[in-house]
């Protein structure tokens, strides 16, 4: 959203316009001046850093968890997003895994449903919604699924 009296040069805005119109046909008035009206109060950038050290803090946690119950599992994905992915060696089966876990009440996602090419055996783990001291008792229902699995 522009501030009165900027904008792109005249000479592109008609061509902005048309480009604007035909590719989404335009954006809702209210939630914009509502995100104006939270990135000029500073109000946006408070929850942004209120939202990241919860998001840190909720990754920092399964990431122990993981460390202390399932040794010989790597984790990927640490350094952004909302999830991890965690591996396993060859034999073990995620689909399986996934399933076992879902019958303990965890709902995570077979690595193997989001590959294109063969790769080891995985999970993949979301932290965001789940307060840390419910990531450690889903992570320690993982590594006692694994192990009955073995």
């Amino acid at each position: 959203m522009c501030s009165p009296g900027t904008g792109p040069p005249p000479r592109y805005r008609e061509a902005l316009t048309d480009a604007k119109r035909f590719t989404d046909l335009g954006n809702a008035v209210l939630p914009q001046l509502v995100l104006a009206r939270l990135m000029e109060s500073g109000d946006l950038e408070r929850h942004l850093q209120l939202v990241r050290s919860r998001h840190r803090r909720r990754r920092d946690a399964m990431i122990d968890a993981i460390t202390e119950h399932l040794p010989g599992a790597v984790v990927h994905g640490a350094a952004a997003g909302l999830h991890l992915t965690v591996t396993f060696a060859p034999e073990v089966s995620d689909t399986e895994l996934a399933a076992a876990l879902l019958a303990r009440g965890v709902k995570c996602q077979p690595l193997s449903w989001h590959r294109q090419r063969p790769g080891r055996p995985g999970l993949v783990l979301g932290y965001a919604a789940t307060p840390p001291g419910v990531i450690a008792e889903g992570v320690t229902a993982l590594g006692e699924a694994l192990r009955a699995l073995a």
